[in-house]
């Protein structure tokens, strides 16, 4: 299985807490000495955190409000959705499963199979031929 990182992406909140003055600011990071990145960085996420604080300061309705396609998330399989693409690629594969399993798209034997290499899958065929053989034999 690929374990690949995937770059790293902007969430819903990412943006909302950010600016590009942020941004400009940790673009600068390292063309500075040790001790002022250490200082500029923390200046840089002091600044997030009170914009964070602000954006929650309303209430539960306004943190529910981070929904980018305009649609309120209805349950764990669309969080899954949410997060997969930040995972790396066996992360991804196995929220994929996941998520099937709750939405009960395909069967979990199938689900097991996509996770198996080709020779794996034909070693398991080759047990589930022989467990109908004998079923039908009894």
């Amino acid at each position: 299985m690929n374990y690949e990182e995937q770059p790293l992406r902007l969430t819903d909140l990412d943006y909302l807490t950010g600016d590009h003055h942020l941004q400009m600011m940790k673009a600068a990071l390292p063309y500075m000495n040790v001790p002022q990145q250490r200082i500029i960085s923390a200046v840089i996420k002091i600044q997030e955190l009170r914009r964070t604080m602000s954006l929650f300061q309303d209430g539960p309705v306004a943190a529910m409000g981070l929904s980018s396609d305009g649609h309120m998330p209805s349950g764990p399989a669309d969080m899954l959705d949410a997060i997969k693409p930040y995972g790396n690629t066996y992360e991804q594969e196995l929220i994929t499963l996941l998520s099937n399993l709750l939405r009960g798209i395909s069967t979990p034997m199938e689900q097991i199979r996509s996770f198996l290499s080709p020779e794996q899958q034909s070693r398991m065929d080759t047990v589930q031929f022989m467990v109908q053989a004998m079923q039908q034999n009894s």
